[in-house]
């Protein structure tokens, strides 16, 4: 069981609940762990799509089930993480998922700005699209764990936060009634996690660095845009 009672009935007890819990994410953050029952995850298949085939385990994508106040904790991590880095000015500046007042819509018209500027200079615009399969799977935790420290210069007790959050975790299959056995998470971070979309986004962000370019960040979708300074006129020549 994820948790003692029902998500419904904890937030119809909020105004009794919320010193304990307050308690207990204080406690979490000032000591750098993450409590291990707040590391198991109840995995629900789900197919990607209605018209994909059942019995293809690719076909499925694993959402994890958390307990209530361990997404309470991730909430507020995420929010002070959020301020650091929008503070610092550490956030790329096209990424345009997990960023107030930015959107799927933001990044598309930026994208469209961008590739119709660069026509109008008699420019070459390359567009590469990314669309990156199991990706929260993939995640390395010893990378995700070092781009937190050299890239976004999170150290101490808060880098030590995150090492126990990605770390020692264990994950249960949940089909109907029936739970598999606990099996380790040795990479990757849970989807249907507060934080696992974001780290993820952070943990990619080294893509700007590898093509030198311009990153559009949305989603899962990575777009990637460069130009070449060649004028349309003088490449039409190399054909001729």
């Amino acid at each position: 069981m994820l948790d003692p009672l029902p998500t419904w009935l904890a937030k119809g007890c909020s105004a009794e609940l919320i010193l304990l819990i307050t308690n207990i994410v204080n406690t979490s953050m000032s000591t750098g762990t993450v409590p291990d029952s707040f590391k198991v995850a109840h995995v629900t298949p789900v197919l990607k799509k209605t018209s994909l085939d059942r019995n293809c385990l690719k076909n499925y994508r694993p959402i994890s089930n958390l307990s209530f106040v361990s997404k309470v904790l991730e909430k507020t991590v995420l929010s002070r993480l959020m301020d650091y880095l929008t503070q610092e000015n550490l956030l790329e500046p096209y990424q345009s998922a997990y960023k107030s007042g930015h959107s799927t819509e933001t990044a598309l018209n930026a994208v469209h700005n961008f590739i119709t500027s660069k026509l109008d200079e008699d420019c070459f615009v390359l567009l590469v699209l990314l669309d990156l399969s199991s990706a929260f799977d993939t995640v390395n935790h010893s990378i995700l764990l070092e781009r937190l420290q050299s890239k976004y210069r999170l150290g101490g007790t808060v880098l030590s936060w995150f090492n126990s959050y990605i770390t020692e975790r264990y994950q249960q299959v949940k089909i109907e009634d029936v739970l598999s056995s606990p099996r380790p998470l040795v990479t990757g971070v849970p989807q249907g996690s507060v934080l696992g979309p974001v780290l993820f986004s952070l943990y990619l962000a080294e893509l700007v660095i590898l093509f030198g370019t311009m990153v559009f960040i949305s989603i899962i979708m990575r777009m990637i845009l460069n130009y070449f300074l060649l004028s349309i006129r003088i490449c039409a020549k190399c054909f001729s």
